[in-house]
Formats: C-alpha cells, structure tokens, sequence
C-alpha cells in the first residue's frame, strides 16, 4: 500500500490537503466598511435632465456588519443637497415631492461609494428625457381576429 512504501510524502499530502481545507476563504462575507466615520454628500438631484425641486435624498449606510438609520437630506429649489452619512458603500433613494411629481422616482435605487472628506455625487433620474415603465398601445396589432 501507499502509507508502507513513501510514508513521509503521504503525511505530507494528508497535511497539504488538511491544511487547505481548513484554512478555506474565510467567512465567505463580502468586505464592509463597518467604522462610524461619517463625511459629507453634496450634489445636484435632476430629473430628465432639470433640477428636482422639493423631496428627500436617502442614504443608507447599513451593511452586515453595520446596523444605522438612513441619512436624509432636503432637496433644495435648485436640486442641491447635502447630507451627513457613514463611509463606504450607501444605497440611495429618493421620496417626498420629487417622488410624487415623477412616477418611478420612488422606485429608484442607486448607490454611493462616501469616501472620507467632501464627495460631489449628482443624480439624473430617468436619465435625459427617458421615462421609467412607459408603453405605447396606441398601435393596433395587425393580423385578423378569430
């Protein structure tokens, strides 16, 4: 048999192989920043291209290892906010009077790297002169009924 013959290198596998499964990668989780570090979001909130006028800009911070409020930030006349929120990955969404005024708005998510200091992040919802979940039934299917 194989441990009679070369007993060294087959302790020497069984080592390599126990090693290897033991070690693994980790937790499997994903890298998070979990610091309480907070740094400041400023920019300008625009819907098909003009600026959002009224509503709020959320972020949210939370991850697995980080369970903290939303930051929320009044959108100004101009589109302009500014908001206080955590370092690292923030989803994003938008509610109040820019979510009303624009059907799909309030269905939006998008999401933010806040590095540490001052960040400028500016959103173009619904992009330029796109709209969120619009079809047209005005045509009329070709072909005879039956």
């Amino acid at each position: 048999m194989i441990a009679s013959r070369h007993p060294a290198s087959f302790v020497a596998a069984i080592a390599v192989w126990t090693l290897a499964a033991v070690s693994g990668c980790g937790d499997g989780k994903p890298s998070v920043d979990t610091s309480l570090n907070e740094a400041t979001v400023t920019g300008v909130v625009s819907v098909k291209g003009k600026p959002a006028s009224g509503g709020k800009i959320n972020f949210n911070p939370s991850n697995s290892g980080r369970i903290v409020p939303t930051k929320s930030a009044d959108i100004g006349p101009d589109g302009t906010y500014s908001v206080k929120t955590y370092t690292g990955d923030n989803q994003v969404s938008f509610s109040g009077e820019v979510a009303i005024k624009n059907t799909g708005v309030g269905l939006i998510r998008e999401y933010a790297v806040v590095n540490p200091g001052e960040n400028k992040i500016d959103y173009d919802l619904m992009g330029q002169g796109q709209s969120v979940g619009s079809m047209d039934f005005s045509k009329k299917a070709k072909g005879k009924r039956r």
